[in-house]
């Protein structure tokens, strides 16, 4: 595969930007089952923990049929999946990608969220010397040996995986690459906490890719262009990496939401990502994709 250095900017709408402890309140302040998923737990022996995940099935589905589906497993999974599901399910009703499989995965609460996906050499609060580290490598194995073993023997799927995550659930999509690049065939990070430590994933991803060969796959940054300056530096000094370092066979893209900023960019990333994903060789942007999950049939414009 040949990577891509083009950088899309696509429509957004703007909502007022949220600092960590305050997204980290929305995130959690409505765990209701999502609408439409099969709620579903399974206990970690890794984690010591019963973890709940929602399975969004796509149109057609029938167990016991032979036809099979790509995952995509996204973080934050009550907040997340339910938006990224009903852009795969237009996507895949106008032929733009296959119909995929998409398993929301939530944390027990925002303690949990932050150690699972802090890597473990980074602390959970950076303002703090004496902070904890992350446990992210603790929870990459949980997906690794529990979850997706797990999704794969219940559900028709492929054994084509990919991982989505926004905020500091995009720097364990990131911190995956570098602990298990050939786990996932696509990944996305939306507005990814890169900045954390003076941008010490952005130099690990670096070394990562020089130290070994990388996978064939596909990593996917994207950032609302009204989101902060420390957020902004970090995702721009990713891109002067990977352009310098990223080798041939990681296919990565990096892309702005025009006017989004940390909250919206999730949901209007995901159609490009998944563009992307799928149609290596057709432009992705926004002039191209456009998904409408508030029309009550749904619309999606391809060009």
């Amino acid at each position: 595969m040949t990577r891509t250095k083009h950088i899309f900017l696509f429509c957004a709408t703007a909502v007022v930007s949220a600092a960590a402890t305050v997204l980290a309140i929305e995130i959690f302040a409505d765990e209701a089952p999502v609408a439409g998923a099969l709620q579903v737990s399974i206990q970690s022996a890794v984690l010591g923990e019963n973890r709940e995940y929602f399975v969004h099935l796509p149109e057609g589905y029938q167990p016991g049929a032979l036809r099979r589906y790509p995952v995509l497993y996204v973080l934050d999974g009550t907040s997340q999946s339910k938006h990224t599901a009903d852009s795969a399910s237009l996507m895949a009703r106008v032929g733009l990608i296959p119909s995929i499989i998409v398993v929301g995965v939530p944390s027990i609460d925002g303690d949990t969220r932050n150690r699972d996906y802090t890597p473990p050499d980074m602390r959970l609060d950076t303002d703090d010397a004496d902070s904890q580290n992350g446990a992210a490598d603790r929870f990459l194995t949980h997906l690794e040996t529990e979850l997706i073993p797990a999704v794969e023997r219940e559900y028709l799927t492929t054994g084509s995986r990919m991982l989505a995550g926004w905020s500091r659930g995009g720097l364990f999509v990131v911190y995956s690459q570098i602990a298990a690049p050939a786990l996932f065939d696509g990944r996305f990070a939306h507005s990814p906490a890169l900045w954390r430590e003076n941008d010490r994933i952005v130099s690990q991803l670096e070394k990562a890719l020089a130290a070994s060969a990388t996978p064939e796959n596909f990593l996917y940054l994207s950032l609302g262009d009204g989101e902060n300056k420390k957020m902004t530096a970090a995702f721009q000094n990713a891109i002067a990496m990977l352009e310098q370092s990223a080798a041939p066979t990681l296919r990565w893209n990096a892309g702005y939401s025009a006017n989004g900023d940390h909250q919206s960019n999730p949901r209007l990333s995901t159609p490009v990502a998944l563009c992307m994903m799928f149609n290596p060789d057709r432009p992705c942007g926004a002039a191209h994709v456009a998904a409408n999950e508030d029309s009550e049939r749904g619309e999606l414009t391809v060009k």
